[in-house]
């Protein structure tokens, strides 16, 4: 996940409880008090992909990665897929060999 995360996007974050943030929840639609959440956004700062709440697992992050990056016309990592599929099945452990 984290060499998918280095190498296809700029992760950027906002905190919800500073007062220089609240421009930035503004221009986004979001409240002070939301949980965090993770965006998948275009180099204009336009969603690739609907916004949704509450995704805490990895399938569900790899899930929108790679959703986002197809909505980005851009190529998915053979790896970033396994992750997906390898923790939405029951599996307690999985290996990862990166050159």
């Amino acid at each position: 996940m984290v060499e998918a995360i280095e190498d296809s996007f700029i992760p950027v974050v906002v905190y919800n409880n500073k007062a220089e943030d609240a421009a930035i929840l503004k221009a986004f639609g979001e409240p002070s008090w939301n949980n965090p959440i993770v965006r998948f956004l275009d180099h204009n700062g336009k969603d690739l992909i609907r916004r949704k709440a509450g995704v805490w697992s990895i399938s569900g992050l790899a899930a929108r990665m790679i959703a986002s990056l197809k909505a980005a016309n851009q190529k998915v990592p053979k790896f970033l897929e396994t992750v997906s599929l390898s923790w939405q099945s029951k599996f307690r452990r999985a290996t990862f060999a990166m050159s």
